[in-house]
């Protein structure tokens, strides 16, 4: 009777991880509508998100220390050797998921079986589990992306969690630049501080006297951040800047924030884009060419002030305006994926680890898949968000 289970174990010891492509026998509720870990993933080849090393480190130039001057014939000059390169580093984090089986599982599933059946439900079972690990350590990654941030969790060395999308992108400037404020103003971000590390930040008015007019104010909005976060080389020697033809931009916001945006659309226009000039759906819409994406996430994340305790009510995503009272709205993350990313640690991505047995649970085997990695920012100044400059839930509700 053991043979069914020595062979099963050694089938998944044996046998690589597959990912969920499509759903076949299991209908898989546990997934979420959208996953902005896909974003960050999306056209990056292992050379950019896998590293080795103890930790992560980069460099980066916030002043070139001008020395660029205009001169007389056969005059003298003072030359310098400015030191301009400022490195970071910081440290990994580390997650990790299981499978596991019964021995009565397996035993009572395919005793009896003849060789085929019983390589058949091996797989079968095999699926299950897989399917089970990959939707609960996905959706642990996605939902760490929109962690509050927290200085002792994120910052330091001896935190546990990785960083997440609030910690780089935040309307919160704080009295230090660029910093989140909600539980504990953080000194650093990624152990960095400098003005030009920062975000970019724009508001919005959509209460004006007409749904039309609260429209315009939302598309002026997205006109003046868009403008803030482009940044276009010089006509030459374009190979010691950033080239803004790899720009992998995208526009996050809640399920009531892209709601208003396609609202907005319909608002300003006399006659739809289909084929039919009927179908009132924007069901992809875009900004300057750039995707615009709604994230479930987006909508219940509590980081913004509500004027009192600090931090946000969920419910209605408030803001701390200069009187204190709280502002209502909707919120939309101007987001470069080439410059905020995720990175894996070369020799520990999603690895599974051998099948094990604990002395206290005998009739139980675990496979343990590891994961090192954390979320890096090669430029703050590159990302944005666009947030209300008074309530706008009049116009555009966020229900």
């Amino acid at each position: 009777m053991g043979s069914a289970l020595s062979t099963f174990n050694d089938f998944m010891d044996n046998t690589g991880p597959t990912f969920l492509t499509s759903a076949t026998d299991i209908v898989n509720e546990a997934v979420k509508n959208n996953y902005l870990l896909r974003r960050f993933m999306r056209g990056k080849g292992p050379s950019e998100t896998c590293q080795g090393g103890s930790t992560i480190k980069d460099t980066i130039l916030f002043d070139e220390q001008n020395s660029f001057q205009f001169y007389q014939p056969n005059e003298t000059f003072s030359w310098q050797n400015p030191q301009i390169l400022e490195q970071w580093e910081i440290n990994w984090r580390f997650a990790v998921d299981h499978m596991s089986w019964t021995d009565h599982e397996i035993e009572l599933n395919v005793g009896g079986l003849g060789r085929g059946a019983r390589h058949t439900t091996y797989k079968e079972i095999k699926r299950s589990k897989e399917q089970r690990l990959w939707t609960s350590f996905f959706n642990g990654m996605e939902d760490s992306l929109f962690l509050a941030p927290d200085n002792a969790l994120q910052e330091t060395q001896t935190g546990t969690h990785p960083y997440s999308l609030p910690c780089f992108i935040t309307e919160q400037a704080g009295s230090t630049t660029g910093v989140y404020t909600g539980n504990a103003e953080w000194a650093t971000v990624q152990g960095l501080s400098d003005t030009k590390w920062d975000n970019q930040r724009s508001t919005y008015d959509a209460t004006s006297t007409t749904a039309a007019d609260a429209a315009e104010g939302l598309l002026g909005g997205f006109d003046d951040l868009m403008l803030k976060v482009q940044f276009t080389p010089p006509p030459s020697h374009q190979e010691y800047f950033e080239n803004p033809s790899l720009n992998a931009m995208f526009i996050a916001t809640s399920r009531w924030g892209f709601k208003s945006y396609q609202k907005a659309l319909r608002l300003l226009q006399d006659t739809f884009v289909t084929a039919d000039r009927q179908d009132p759906s924007f069901g992809k819409p875009k900004y300057s060419g750039i995707d615009i994406e709604w994230f479930a996430e987006l909508g219940d994340l509590a980081v913004y002030s509500d004027g009192t305790t600090g931090t946000g009510n969920p419910s209605y995503n408030a803001k701390e305006d200069a009187s204190g009272s709280a502002i209502s709205g909707m919120r939309y993350y101007f987001i470069n994926a080439n410059y905020l990313k995720y990175v894996f640690h070369s020799t520990r991505y999603m690895y599974s680890h051998p099948t094990m047995k604990h002395p206290n649970q005998p009739f139980t085997t675990v496979m343990p898949v590891d994961c090192w990695y954390n979320m890096i920012c090669r430029s703050r100044n590159r990302q944005g968000i666009l947030s209300p400059s008074a309530d706008v839930s009049a116009v555009f509700p966020t229900t």
